[in-house]
C-alpha cells in the first residue's frame, strides 16, 4: 500500500467524531475497507438503543490455532475547537506530526493494525494460526464494548493480546486497574441568610473527602508494585450548589483509584465504604458511595513471545534498547481478560505519545505512524510463530 494511501486511512478515520458514543461510523468504515479486501468481518452493535451508534468491529485473517488478538478502541474524546490550531476533525501534517482528535489515542494504532492485515492478505502471506482484530467502542468512558467482547467469547480462545494503545517505541506488559466511585452528600436546603435551618451538603462532603484521602494515604503508604509503581488516588470530579443565595442541599463527587495487585480494586471500594460508615455520625449530611467503574489491573509476562518480538523488532527502527515499562493508564485488556489468569501474554504497543493524548492539539509523529504500519505486520506474523514454537 503506498504511503499517500496509509495517511489517507488515517485521515478518514480522524474525520469521525467518534468522541464518547458515536462509534458505529467508524465501524461501519472498517467493516467496509476489511470486506473490500476480501476479509471476514462483523459488526456488533452494542446492547440496548446505543447500537444505533454505537458498534463494536471484529475481523479475522489465517486459521486456527494460536490466536493472536489485537485491540483498538474506535472512539476519542471530546475536544474543544476553540483551543485547537487546526481542525481537530481533518489530519493535518505541520512540521513532520499529524494533528487531530484521536491521532495518537488511538486512531493511529486502529490504521497502522488494520493496514497491516489488509496487507498481510492482499500478499497472501503464509502465516500460523489467527489473526484478530477486535474494534472496540467505549474505552474511554465504561469501556462497555470490550466488556461486550468478553462477554460474547470472542478472547475465549486467545492465546495472546496486543492493544494498541499508545507507547511510541517502548511497551508495557502490565496496567492500573481503575476504580470510580461517585460520593454523593445529601443534606438540606435553606436560604443562605440563615444557614442554621439547614445542612450544606457541599460542606460535608468536603469533609468525607478529606477523611477518604487521610485513610487512601495510610493503607497505600509503602505499597509499590514492581511493574505498576504506586496505587494512585484523585477527586476527578466535584458539583454542588445551584446558586450562591441557597445552601446546597446536594453535593457530588467522583473519586478516581488507580489500583494494582497489591492494592487491588475489592480492596480500594472497601476502604471507602468503610470509612464513610465509620466516619457518619460525623457528617450532618446523609454520604453515600457507588462504583461507577470497576476495571482491574492486568499484569502479563516480561519474556512472553509478544514482548520478545517488540523489543526485537521495535530496536530496528530506534537502534537503541525498547524501554519496558507499565502503563499509569487503563486499557480494554482489564474487560478482555477478565477471566485470563496473571502471566497471560499481552502487550501494549502502539504509535503516539501518551502525553498528548486527550490534550487540545493532539498529534502522532507521521514517521512513527507509517512505521507501525510496518513493525505490526512483522510483530503479527512472528508472535503467531513464536506461540507456535
Amino acid at each position: 500500500m503506498k504511503e499517500n494511501e496509509k495517511i489517507q486511512i488515517l485521515a478518514d478515520l480522524v474525520a469521525f467524531d467518534s468522541c464518547n458514543g458515536n462509534e458505529r461510523p467508524v465501524a461501519e468504515y472498517l467493516l467496509q475497507l476489511f470486506q473490500n479486501h476480501g476479509i471476514s468481518a462483523k459488526l456488533l452493535p452494542l446492547a440496548g438503543t446505543a447500537g444505533t451508534t454505537r458498534a463494536n468491529l471484529v475481523a479475522e485473517i489465517g486459521s486456527g490455532h494460536p490466536i493472536l488478538a489485537f485491540d483498538g478502541h474506535l472512539d476519542t474524546v471530546a475536544f474543544n475547537r476553540e483551543r485547537w490550531q487546526t481542525d481537530p476533525l481533518k489530519l493535518t501534517e505541520q512540521a513532520g506530526q499529524l494533528y487531530g482528535r484521536g491521532t495518537t489515542d488511538m486512531k493511529s494504532g486502529v490504521a497502522a493494525a488494520v493496514i497491516a492485515m489488509l496487507e498481510l492478505h492482499d500478499q497472501h502471506l503464509s502465516f500460523p494460526g489467527t489473526i484478530r482484530f477486535l474494534g472496540s467502542a467505549g474505552e474511554e468512558v465504561g469501556m462497555q464494548g470490550a466488556t461486550e467482547l468478553q462477554q460474547h467469547g470472542y478472547t475465549d480462545d486467545i492465546d495472546a493480546l496486543i492493544v494498541g494503545e499508545p507507547s511510541g517505541y517502548a511497551t508495557s506488559y502490565a496496567s492500573k486497574g481503575e476504580v470510580n466511585l461517585q460520593l454523593t452528600a445529601t443534606g438540606r436546603a435553606a436560604h443562605s441568610s440563615t444557614p442554621q435551618f439547614g445542612i450544606n451538603a457541599v460542606q460535608e462532603l468536603i469533609k468525607c473527602w478529606q477523611d477518604l484521602a487521610d485513610a487512601l494515604q495510610t493503607a497505600t503508604a509503602g505499597i509499590k508494585n514492581h511493574e505498576l509503581g504506586r496505587p494512585v488516588f484523585n477527586l476527578d470530579q466535584f458539583n454542588g450548589g445551584k446558586q450562591p443565595n441557597i445552601i446546597p442541599g446536594t453535593a457530588q463527587a467522583v473519586l478516581n483509584i488507580r489500583t494494582i495487585p497489591e492494592f487491588d480494586n475489592s480492596q480500594a471500594i472497601q476502604l471507602v465504604t468503610d470509612t464513610i460508615k465509620r466516619n457518619q455520625s460525623n457528617y450532618q449530611a446523609e454520604l453515600q458511595s457507588q462504583v461507577t467503574m470497576n476495571v482491574i489491573p492486568v499484569v502479563g509476562q516480561a519474556d512472553s513471545p509478544v514482548i520478545k518480538q517488540i523489543l526485537t523488532i521495535a530496536q530496528q527502527y530506534t537502534n537503541q534498547p525498547v524501554p519496558v515499562a507499565g502503563c499509569p493508564g487503563g486499557t480494554d485488556a482489564s474487560r478482555l481478560l477478565l477471566t485470563k489468569s496473571i502471566g497471560f501474554p499481552v502487550a501494549i504497543f502502539g504509535p503516539g505519545d501518551f502525553r498528548v493524548a486527550h490534550r487540545d492539539n493532539e498529534f502522532c509523529s507521521k514517521q512513527m505512524y507509517l512505521n507501525f504500519t510496518e513493525i505490526y505486520p512483522q510483530l503479527f506474523v512472528q508472535t503467531l510463530q513464536a506461540l507456535v514454537d
